[in-house]
């Protein structure tokens, strides 16, 4: 870890250099209820957190899960695709995707990962729906045989069941 030194505080979001992701996070504390938020959000140097960053993302917060279940010989499907092939290549992305497809990569090879994969979205039904849900939830869940996943069911048996 490196410390930086002091500097002036600013009084607006500066970008980071170009290369560079910034991460900005906070959490927030009800002393009532005793609960507690925390938010996080990865920006490049002009201040975007893309989809595609967010599918890689995803694919860093699957890995970590699989991990953190001790599940280790995987498949990884994506819909998107150009993240997709950046996983593929060997070479990394000379920009902000190439730090997270070197952490991917790295988390990857403390596991048994076949291949990375696209595919439709169509076929992705079950992962596009938890996404979408994560957006309106005010917490950060993870499902692992779970009762909680009450309200999927029907995307999970559309998803095993389609023609």
């Amino acid at each position: 870890m490196h410390n930086l030194p002091s500097s002036p505080q600013p009084r607006r979001w500066t970008a980071p250099i170009p290369g560079q992701l910034r991460l900005d996070v906070d959490a927030a504390f009800d002393a009532n209820s005793k609960c507690y938020g925390i938010g996080a959000i990865i920006r490049d140097s002009v201040g975007t957190s893309s989809v595609g960053m967010a599918e890689l993302m995803a694919v860093k917060a699957g890995l970590q899960m699989a991990k953190d279940y001790g599940q280790s010989s995987l498949i990884v499907y994506c819909d998107a695709v150009n993240e997709v092939a950046k996983l593929q290549r060997n070479a990394l992305p000379a920009n902000e995707d190439g730090i997270m497809i070197s952490d991917i990569k790295q988390l990857a090879s403390t596991l048994n990962v076949v291949s990375f994969n696209s595919f439709s979205r169509i076929c992705n039904g079950v992962a596009h729906c938890l996404a979408r849900n994560a957006l309106h939830r005010l917490s950060s869940d993870f499902w692992f045989n779970d009762i909680q996943l009450s309200w999927l069911v029907s995307v999970l048996l559309a998803d095993l069941y389609a023609s």
